[in-house]
């Protein structure tokens, strides 16, 4: 993985991707190759027609296969702090923490938590785990009473914690399930 950062501050593989992906909005854009050496692609939203609940970001792909929206692969749940009894989903690859209302996990309620990327829930579906790693942020988060300062792999029901916030991981994707491609399964 080839890793780089576009002028407007967008990170992506420049392994896959010849420009960011992120900032190409005019027109299709080739998002990588797929094991069989063919293109795949991604439609950028037309920022004319943008509403509130529209981020700009490509919402879920998966290769030949017609999804609609980007499947939950598990939640963390808020036991403690402003945000009691709260669900928050959790998709593929890094879920931002943070108190801004543009995180994946936003506790906007907390003002003990860092406004943007506290901390970071990964699902890697690869190797179907979960993750937790330290965000950008200067303040530090617990797993389980302890504290994170590297990349940890999480089980069902361990507790995050960070700020005045306690949150309790529920997995979707599991041994007994995940995100597979319908098409795949019938080669």
């Amino acid at each position: 993985m080839n890793l780089i950062r576009c002028e407007n501050g967008h990170f992506y593989d420049a392994d896959r991707f010849d420009y960011c992906p992120h900032c190409n909005q005019s027109t299709v854009s080739t998002v990588g190759l797929n094991t069989e050496g063919d293109k795949m692609y991604t439609q950028p939203l037309d920022t004319t027609e943008r509403d509130e609940d529209n981020s700009g970001k490509t919402i879920g792909y998966f290769d030949s296969w017609d999804v609609k929206v980007e499947p939950a692969v598990g939640w963390v749940v808020a036991v403690e702090g402003e945000h009691v009894g709260e669900s928050f989903v959790l998709k593929t690859g890094r879920n931002f923490i943070g108190r801004n209302s543009d995180m994946d996990v936003a506790l906007t309620k907390d003002g003990t938590v860092s406004r943007v990327k506290h901390a970071t829930i990964v699902y890697e579906p690869v190797a179907n785990i979960f993750i937790v790693q330290p965000g950008e942020a200067r303040e530090l988060f617990y797993l389980n009473g302890k504290v994170v300062l590297q990349a940890t792999q999480i089980e069902p029901y361990d507790m995050i914690s960070l700020g005045k916030t306690k949150l309790i991981f529920i997995p979707f994707c599991s041994e007994r399930f995940t995100w597979v491609n319908p098409n795949e399964e019938n080669k």
